[in-house]
Parts: structure tokens; sequence; C-alpha cells
């Protein structure tokens, strides 16, 4: 199943000191605008059902959305629950959205060892001083740029553009080894 755009990785936790599976489907819309421009402001927060983030480093959860602030004019928001969520962004008037559900693929990583693993390809300090639960970077890691967002200590949420998704899952399998990665099997 490709749907998750992960070719042969399942969803199911695979158990083990570090693992890594596709995560839920999840419903996403890129939001633009300016904080300074009080409609557009008003506008995200009725549709999100929460207040646009205002920083740039720590990801902004509401229920089951995640909202992440990728450049002053730009988040990404993304919802396990509702399907439609993109798509009613988008339709959304006064909301400057586009669905962006089939842009990206994401997947977990979970494990003692997933920010040393992802220390290898990565050229940011991903210490839990400097990276705690919550935080997220948009940056690049091994073979393609990724959004990482530390879900808690211990487990990251990982976005790919689609069109890296099986040859960065390859890169990270590869990095992996050394650090006894299990990855699930669809």
């Amino acid at each position: 199943m490709k749907r998750h755009g992960f070719r042969g990785l399942g969803a199911v936790d695979p158990g083990g000191a570090l693992a890594v599976f596709a995560a839920p489907p999840a419903s996403q819309a890129a939001l633009r605008g300016r904080l300074s421009d009080t409609d557009f402001v008003a506008a995200a927060a009725e549709a999100l059902g929460a207040d646009l983030p205002e920083t740039s480093r720590e990801a902004g959860v509401a229920g089951g959305r995640t909202i992440l602030r990728l450049g002053p004019d730009y988040w990404l928001a993304v919802d396990e629950a509702d399907g439609g969520f993109g798509r009613r962004l988008e339709a959304t008037v006064g909301l400057n959205a586009l669905n962006a559900s089939s842009s990206r693929a994401r997947l977990r990583l979970r494990g003692e060892a997933a920010r040393d693993l992802l220390a290898v390809g990565a050229a940011i300090d991903l210490r839990p001083a400097s990276f705690p639960a919550g935080a997220f970077a948009q940056t690049a890691v091994g073979n393609a740029t990724a959004i990482l967002h530390a879900r808690e200590a211990d487990m990251f949420d990982i976005y790919i553009a689609r069109s890296f998704a099986e040859s960065w899952l390859l890169w990270l399998k590869h990095a992996g080894e050394e650090f006894g990665l299990t990855a699930a099997e669809a």
C-alpha cells in the first residue's frame, strides 16, 4: 500500500528500542498571510479552532491539529482526524489556504536513539535542551529537506515531500542500521 507515500512501510509500531513506521493519514493545509492582517488572523483562528503560532520553533497543538509556522507568512496545519480538513480550509472565505494533503508524506520515528539517528544527517542541534518536545524545524536531513517535529521527547513526526519519500526512507534505514532501527513492514 502506498497511500502514506512510503512503499513497503507499515503503519503499526513494530516495537523495539528504535522504530520507524508510517504516521496515521492526515489532512494538511498550507496557509499564507500576515499576523498584522487582523482579518486573516481571525479567519484562521475560526477555521483552525486555535490561534496561529507566532513562533517559528514550537508547534501549536489544539486537539488533533498541529500547526507549524514555517515562515513569516506561512503555516502548515495538519489534522489526523478530519480527512476533509485541507479541502475545507482551502474553501474558507477570507483565508488564503491550499489543500496540501498530498504534498508531503509523514512517518514517525520513536526511541531513545531517534535524535542521534537524525543527527547523522541533520545540520541542526537536536539535543533536548535545544530541541525540546514540541519543537520543530524545516531542514536538510540526509538526502532531502524535511520537517522534523518532536512530538514527544523521543518521538518525531517527519514530513518529506512525496517525491523524495521512498529514497529518504532508504537513507533512514541505511543510517539507522548502526542504531538498530526496526522498520514496520507493510
